[in-house]
């Protein structure tokens, strides 16, 4: 059986009035678990299906993570709290078999008149493979859906070589089937791997997203890309069963795309 398409797995059925039902299919589970980037690219679907004008465009997406969906169908309900001359504030929650699954807040606005400066400068590393291998560490518990994503590490560490440090690394990620770049995929991809702290640690340790705020910081309608991006991933302290995570995402041509960071909570 062909494995879904990443567009397949954030797809919705429209139910009115802002709700609709999606479910995710078994080749993009981790473990049985749907895996949090996916959980906040279907709620950011749902949003991008009420929040139309084109002239506003994502600007940040906060979500919070109660639980993880199970299989079967679930539902996505989105409210746009207030529409602002250049500025739409948004809510999404998912719901499934009673239970509150996750929450999100988003902001779509358009471009304000500003200076303009820039100090985050792209790394300087080698460009990703054209045939798109896999040569990155994917966790175990990460499959079957970690054969859909592609990992190639070009800075820093390898998981469980470096006790002690440094927790950040840096390299190229995308689909295994290539597509353009938008929100949805970049909140997918900014949960796919490889984590920072990996590095010092001697065994895996299973981690859940608590939550998770991305900054867009570029127009994605014009960024002509369906390639893989370029990531910078860094964690600063783990703490008392706690850990930050910060991502940068650049475009090939060296274009910021987007800032996020989460706070996770370590399993085991």
């Amino acid at each position: 059986m062909t494995a879904a398409s990443f567009d397949e797995a954030i797809a919705h059925t429209p139910l009115g009035d802002g709700r609709f039902r999606t479910a995710t299919p078994p080749s993009w589970m981790a473990s049985g678990r749907v895996p949090a980037g996916l959980v906040e690219a279907q709620l950011f679907a749902g949003l991008a299906a009420v929040v139309t004008d084109p002239q506003y465009r994502p600007l940040s997406f906060t979500a919070h993570l109660l639980r993880a969906p199970g299989e079967g169908d679930y539902e996505v309900t989105t409210e746009v709290l207030r529409t602002g001359r250049t500025l739409i504030s948004a809510a999404a929650r998912i719901d499934q078999d009673g239970k509150l699954i996750a929450t999100a807040l988003a902001s779509f606005a358009t471009d304000r008149p500003s200076p303009d400066f820039n100090e985050m400068p792209t790394p300087q590393v080698q460009p990703p493979t054209a045939e798109r291998k896999n040569d990155g560490y994917i966790p175990e518990f990460a499959f079957p859906y970690g054969d859909n994503v592609v990992m190639q590490d070009r800075l820093g560490p390898k998981p469980f070589t470096a006790p002690d440090g440094p927790m950040e690394r840096v390299g190229w990620a995308g689909f295994a089937q290539a597509r353009p770049i938008d929100a949805p995929g970049l909140l997918m991809i900014g949960d796919i791997g490889m984590m920072g702290w990996w590095a010092r640690l001697d065994h895996m340790h299973t981690t859940a997203t608590l939550d998770h705020t991305t900054h867009f910081r570029a127009d994605l309608s014009n960024v002509d890309a369906d390639d893989m991006v370029l990531l910078r991933s860094r964690t600063g302290l783990v703490r008392g069963g706690y850990l930050d995570w910060d991502l940068d995402i650049w475009a090939p041509d060296g274009t910021l795309l987007c800032q996020s960071r989460q706070m996770l909570a370590i399993l085991g």
